[in-house]
């Protein structure tokens, strides 16, 4: 069961895809299904957002751990490079101005919080329940301190070419559950939070003969949804 408030989600068709497969489809919910790590201690197939209940069923226990910023998604890589887009003094003018521009998608990564565990001391795999019971909130931003002009069209960019549903801000809900079987003798791992679609790139000042001066570069991200990874 999930206890979700209600938020728009922008579904964009036809995104450009630059990498990751968390940005090959427009997200229909807030919460992704949940993911499963390889070497997670969970029987093969079994994990899922409607888990069993009953009383021989493991729940988690909160870790009390340090949560992880850039906990990696499974399955992710970085995608190609993309060059550096600027064009030469021979090229056709160009619009003046503020100018941004993504050479690399990036393996996308989730910002933990909230972190829990369940252990099977039974010699026969057990039926697990996780639920989240903390929420937190993520907010775009860069690893080098990026002017807020920039950060809009950074925003922008990143919707117009990689993922619609990237948001300025995202605050995680309570009451999202997973589940599924851990193994005889095993802990399983749950963590819950926010995916962050990352993108590298520069931005600066493009001139009228279409080259771009007073170039950074940075490596940017944008909350876009969330959910479960199981390890």
């Amino acid at each position: 069961m999930r206890s979700l408030t209600t938020r728009a989600i922008a579904v964009t068709t036809g995104l450009l895809i630059l990498g990751s497969s968390a940005s090959a489809a427009a997200a229909d919910s807030p919460v992704a299904p949940p993911v499963t790590a390889d070497g997670a201690a969970v029987e093969p197939g079994t994990v899922t957002d409607t888990p069993a209940s009953g009383a021989d069923v493991a729940t988690g226990a909160d870790t009390g751990s340090a949560l992880e910023e850039d906990l990696p998604v499974p399955g992710e890589t970085d995608g190609p490079d993309l060059g550096e887009g600027d064009k030469g003094p021979a090229s056709e003018d160009c619009p003046q101005g503020p100018f941004v521009h993504i050479t690399r998608n990036l393996k996308n990564t989730t910002s933990v919080k909230y972190s829990t565990f369940a252990k099977n001391n039974k010699g026969y795999a057990l039926d697990f329940k996780f639920i989240t019971k903390q929420s937190g909130t993520t907010t775009y931003g860069g690893s080098i301190n990026v002017e807020s002009e920039f950060k809009v069209r950074w925003l922008g960019k990143i919707k117009a070419t990689v993922q619609g549903s990237a948001q300025k801000s995202w605050t995680s809900e309570l009451g999202v559950e997973t589940g599924g079987k851990v193994k005889a003798h095993s802990t399983v791992y749950g963590d819950y939070g926010i995916r962050k679609e990352r993108v590298y790139g520069y931005y600066g000042t493009r001139y009228r003969n279409c080259t771009v001066g007073h170039k950074k570069y940075v490596t940017f991200w944008a909350p876009y949804r969330e959910g479960w990874t199981i390890h």
